[in-house]
């Protein structure tokens, strides 16, 4: 979606994207007809919707947006398949590679809760208003998943150490 509507925003001239302002939300559409909608304040500075240049505007939304949120999304949903695919191949969840995705999963969920949405807003403004600038740049659920998924992670290590005396045990 996002990357077909980076493509459909560029690839039309620049009088054919409109930011459209409905009082609590900003958008426009992409290809097809669909449209992307944000709230206002969810950038750090005001726009002026029909002064704005619509492409620049879009096509850097679209950009940032992908870039840091849906692809670390995307790294997660991949580890999170390589976990199933480790566990159908062992015996036992208690093993290194588990453990080293569980923490990866974690260490991305933390980068998306103190970096994404400071990368969305200081990269609006940085293009906009030629400063680098953001409010409250953290999220706080994707912060508290990822310390959550660091403790996990550090349980799991701590499972394979003892699944491994176990089976020097045995």
């Amino acid at each position: 979606m996002y990357l077909a509507g980076l493509v459909s925003v560029l690839s039309r001239p620049a009088a054919q994207t409109e930011i459209m302002d409905t009082g609590t939300h900003l958008w426009f559409y992409t290809l097809g007809g669909n449209f992307v909608r944000f709230p206002k304040e969810y950038l750090p500075f005001e726009v002026d919707a029909p002064s704005v240049d619509g492409k620049l505007f879009a096509a850097a939304f679209l950009l940032l947006t992908f870039i840091a949120n849906k692809l670390p999304i995307f790294f997660i949903v991949w580890k999170g398949y390589r976990i199933l695919r480790a566990m159908k191949r062992s015996y036992t969840p208690f093993v290194p590679e588990i453990a080293g995705h569980i923490c990866w999963i974690g260490r991305t969920a933390l980068f998306i809760g103190l970096f994404g949405k400071m990368t969305i807003q200081g990269g609006m403004s940085l293009v906009f208003q030629h400063n680098f600038w953001f409010e409250n740049p953290m999220e706080v659920s994707w912060t508290l998943a990822g310390l959550i998924l660091l403790l996990v992670s550090d349980i799991f290590k701590r499972g394979c150490t003892l699944q491994k005396e176990v089976d020097e045990t045995l």
